[in-house]
């Protein structure tokens, strides 16, 4: 298998996650109700039984379903509490994050950075941007799962019009519409303490621990063209991250 059949696969068992939890909630599923056989998924996805397995592996460890051998699965919560779980290992599969989240728009301001932000930033000193502040939610059962600043170039003002209206990963629409082809972002993960404003935002303590995400996106010119900062609460988030050699 390719390292791009796996990328696929990866992301065609996250939409058979998403169908199915779109079942759960428009009723097609009861609590209770044994769901169909891996091999009745397979005709009505058409995908491989591994990668049914997979999606089923995910909704047991998500608490929807319980699994037995011989038994099949059985929906046994429509509404979970655990973290939410978050695994993206390619550009592609931010767009799907994108999607199956739902991003609550707080405020929009354009900004010019100072000289401490934009170090924290990675930007130059004086750079402008328009900086969004919004919290993200999970989709299907309005579960709060952080707060982000996103800090969009000021030339892409349309883009900016879009954020929260159009359901897709803001770098993608950067691409759609500005002709810029996003080529590299470097993240970085790190531990933190809520400061008042965080606490705020995610209804904790402030000091309790935070995950803290800072994503750069560049262009094919190296240009810096979106920065994004997101804080989760430690206790709900789990973030997954795949490993491949090449």
């Amino acid at each position: 298998m390719t390292e791009q059949d796996t990328t696929e696969s990866i992301t065609r068992y996250q939409e058979i996650i998403n169908a199915i939890l779109n079942d759960v909630k428009q009723g097609v599923y009861a609590v209770g109700d044994r769901l169909p056989t891996e091999y009745e998924f397979c005709r009505k996805f058409e995908a491989s039984r591994q990668t049914v397995r997979e999606a089923l592996r995910r909704l047991q460890e998500m608490g929807h379903i319980a699994r037995k051998q011989g038994s099949g699965s059985i929906l046994i919560s429509r509404r979970i509490d655990r973290p939410f779980q978050n695994s993206i290992t390619s550009l592609d599969e931010l767009i799907q994050y994108a999607s199956t989240t739902k991003l609550e728009i707080l405020s929009i301001d354009r900004i010019v950075v100072g000289a401490q932000e934009a170090e924290e930033l990675g930007c130059q000193p004086a750079d402008q941007w328009f900086r969004i502040s919004a919290v993200r939610r999970r989709e299907e059962e309005d579960q709060l799962i952080g707060y982000t600043e996103i800090y969009v170039d000021v030339s892409f003002d349309e883009v900016v019009r879009n954020i929260g209206a159009v359901q897709t990963a803001v770098y993608e629409m950067i691409e759609e519409t500005q002709g810029v082809k996003i080529t590299e972002v470097i993240q970085s993960i790190e531990a933190v303490p809520a400061s008042l404003n965080i606490a705020s935002r995610l209804s904790i303590e402030p000091g309790s621990a935070v995950l803290l995400f800072r994503r750069s996106y560049f262009s094919e010119e190296r240009r810096l063209v979106q920065i994004a900062r997101s804080w989760h609460p430690g206790e709900h988030l789990k973030y997954e991250i795949i490993l491949r050699r090449k």
